[in-house]
């Protein structure tokens, strides 16, 4: 037990460093274009990187693409080292986009894993989040049924999640696919969706993940 905290707490460390270079490099595009508005476009560039979906609205800079290269993989590192800590959701958070008037206000990982741990984790269990922001809660459910059934009850699991914002969806698919990467397994359906949860109006975002079907493999005589 004294050995797994004591990893724990390097990866902690390792994870605070990286993110604080994270924001070193973000703070490089305060006079070209601001924290911001430099992080969303970021954040839209990386995301159509990895799924080859919606592409970017704001282009970088010539002269920024350089940062944003190196901010990617610190970042990546970063989610990778932790995933459960929410490093973009505290990379938003630093980069004021709670006063960008989106109501951004990211749950701490602290609390997600609390009703990770509220909700329980049966093992033929679904999850759905109507505000699923970064990902976070959504992380910390998919964690706790890892550590109680392992990870071939993820395998069976179905992860339904929504969100107003855009941003937050790409934010949102960028985290989990980190976890899953990490943890080496998916979910059986994955479902990311910017909606308004009250209208039920769509914002022109998803992202859909399933499982093919298991076949029957067949040798030739």
């Amino acid at each position: 037990m004294f050995r797994q905290n004591k990893l724990e707490r390097l990866c902690h460390q390792e994870t605070q460093q990286l993110t604080s270079k994270a924001l070193s490099l973000i703070e490089q595009s305060r006079y070209r274009m601001g924290t911001s508005r430099f992080v969303e476009a970021f954040i839209d560039q990386w995301a159509y990187l990895q799924t080859g979906l919606y592409p970017a609205k704001e282009e970088i800079p010539e002269e920024l693409q350089p940062v944003a290269f190196e901010l990617s993989h610190v970042l990546s590192a970063a989610i990778k080292r932790d995933p459960t800590s929410d490093v973009l959701g505290y990379v938003l958070s630093m980069s004021g986009f709670h006063k960008k008037g989106t109501n951004y206000f990211p749950t701490p990982p602290e609390i997600g894993r609390l009703m990770s741990l509220i909700v329980g984790s049966q093992s033929s269990a679904d999850f759905y989040e109507p505000c699923c922001g970064s990902g976070i809660n959504a992380i910390h459910w998919m964690e706790n049924l890892i550590e109680n059934h392992g990870p071939e009850a993820l395998r069976e699991a179905s992860i339904y999640l929504e969100d107003i914002d855009p941003l937050m969806v790409k934010c949102c698919m960028i985290q989990l696919f980190h976890y899953f990467e990490s943890r080496n397994t998916t979910p059986k359906t994955l479902s990311i969706v910017g909606i308004d949860t009250l209208s039920r109006r769509t914002k022109n975002i998803a992202y859909y993940a399933e499982k093919p079907p298991a076949t029957a493999a067949t040798v030739a005589a």
